[in-house]
């Protein structure tokens, strides 16, 4: 099972980094446009794909999306919380359960073939972000040191989570790292990948 963590799109409330760059217009389509791109690769593993917010609501492209993503609505105070309720949640009804953002383009099914293999001999699988953070968390247990203390939007996350693991004498396969968007630099990347984005949405 895959659960893919969103906020809800909110004017001036998505990609609030990238404000000084896109203004709030320029960042809410940007978070809509990368929502849809990292649910096609999702999709395009075969793995099945739970879709998390953290409000509830009707929007054009949420409706679109709940269509074949059922929604969970994320529960706790902090990234942290959200996550282990999100973990609980998705090993009560699969024997594996991957976490991952929606900021991240080059996820793809290979990561995801990767993760799963990581899986049969680890507790747990982390692709680590250039930004020490993680773009994607994988268990077959719901360890709840793991998401606490830990400082959520720092460069520490992948560190504090790392030493976590290592505590509970937890088994960690970590993948290669990748690049999500958060800052102008990250945008100015992903066009210089993807020339034409969002014109196609990947397969």
């Amino acid at each position: 099972m895959v659960i893919q963590f969103a906020k809800f799109p909110r004017l001036g409330g998505v990609k609030t980094r990238l404000k000084p760059l896109l203004e709030d217009e320029g960042c809410y389509q940007l978070h809509l446009e990368l929502m849809q791109w990292v649910n096609a690769n999702l999709h395009a593993s075969g793995i099945f794909t739970f879709l998390s917010l953290d409000q509830l609501g009707h929007h054009a492209v949420i409706d679109e999306l709940a269509k074949h993503n059922p929604i969970l609505l994320q529960q706790g105070q902090d990234l942290g919380q959200k996550m282990q309720h999100a973990m609980r949640w998705g090993l009560t009804r699969a024997k594996q359960v991957i976490i991952v953002g929606s900021d991240c383009p080059q996820l793809s099914t290979q990561h995801l073939q990767q993760v799963r293999a990581g899986l049969q001999d680890h507790d747990h699988v982390l692709i680590p972000a250039e930004d020490g953070g993680y773009v994607l968390i994988a268990s077959s247990e719901c360890f709840a040191p793991v998401y606490a203390g830990i400082a959520w939007g720092s460069g520490q996350v992948l560190e504090q989570s790392k030493r976590k693991l290592q505590l509970g004498n937890k088994k960690l396969c970590l993948l290669p790292e990748l690049w999500d968007v958060d800052r102008p630099a990250d945008y100015r990347r992903l066009l210089s990948l993807y020339p034409s984005w969002p014109a196609r949405l990947p397969a």
